[in-house]
């Protein structure tokens, strides 16, 4: 997703930094350059002396504040938007750190991440209405460290963790979403964006654990009855939780569920990738935090 928004953002003329974890991504994309793939179409974009791109490392990003001659938390003559287009465990406290030491009064910081959790970590360091959440239903899937394919297109949706926004941070989000939509996306302000965010989880607790432990495809799972009754279970007491939270999800939330299992029918989930890759899953931000709220609520 981060590169998709990167790619997307420079194609429509807007200036962009790619904050990256290592120095070896950086070299492969100043040599490849960044290709967006959208359908027939491949657009390549210079990451190296490019007036509207920059690649940097996180110390890099760091530094750039200081060589500007700004102190960590002044202000910037133009909104800044940091996007983190991360995992849910990519979110440590040294990024945490990272973020507050780039932000400043005119920063707003843009939450990706499927899952629960990771606005108490941010705020940790950096203010709640600094915070905006966003949930997005476009597809992207990486081929190589430049290069990226729009595999779907979908919509955005944009909000404050406490619901309404004060006319000045109303007026910022507007603006990043005009950014996304002149970037080719369909967005929507959503004045209660935790209950997108809890239906989003919601679907990845059914999905993607199941298909993490039995090893099958998103489709495969409503065509098994066992699969299926596991399905429904999770989704039940998922559901019986938010009630208990007192948080509005859709009517027709399981009918969507099954929904993404078909339209998906082919795809590993990202959890099911990452238990074959041997990386660390996210099943802490999505089913460990249901069952953390589930303990501190009283629900079984």
């Amino acid at each position: 997703m981060g590169l998709l928004l990167c790619s997307r953002l420079v194609l429509s003329g807007r200036k962009t930094e790619l904050i990256v974890r290592t120095k070896r991504q950086k070299d492969e994309l100043l040599q490849s350059g960044l290709t967006l793939i959208d359908g027939e179409e491949r657009h390549r974009i210079e990451a190296g002396g490019s007036d509207l791109l920059r690649v940097l490392t996180a110390a890099e990003a760091e530094q750039a504040v200081s060589g500007a001659g700004r102190s960590p938390g002044e202000s910037r003559p133009f909104s800044h938007y940091l996007v983190l287009a991360v995992k849910q465990t990519a979110i440590t406290p040294e990024l945490v750190g990272l973020i507050e030491r780039i932000s400043g009064p005119d920063t707003w910081i843009v939450c990706l991440q499927n899952g629960i959790g990771h606005v108490e970590k941010l705020t940790q360091r950096v203010a709640l209405n600094r915070i905006w959440l966003s949930v997005t239903t476009e597809g992207a899937l990486k081929h190589a460290a430049g290069e990226v394919a729009h595999t779907g297109r979908g919509m955005t949706w944009l909000g404050s963790p406490g619901g309404e926004s004060d006319p000045d941070t109303l007026a910022e989000q507007k603006k990043w979403l005009n950014c996304l939509e002149l970037a080719g996306f369909r967005t929507s302000l959503s004045k209660n964006i935790t209950s997108r965010v809890w239906q989003k989880l919601l679907t990845n607790a059914v999905i993607n654990p199941l298909t993490a432990i039995l090893r099958v495809t998103n489709g495969e799972l409503p065509s098994r009855q066992d699969a299926y009754i596991l399905m429904r279970t999770l989704f039940e007491e998922s559901e019986a939780l938010a009630v208990k939270l007192g948080i509005e999800l859709a009517t027709d939330l399981w009918e969507q569920i099954l929904t993404v299992c078909r339209s998906t029918s082919g795809n590993r989930s990202s959890m099911l990738q990452d238990v074959l890759a041997g990386r660390r899953s996210e099943i802490e931000a999505i089913s460990g935090e249901l069952l953390r709220l589930a303990g501190k609520s009283g629900t079984p």
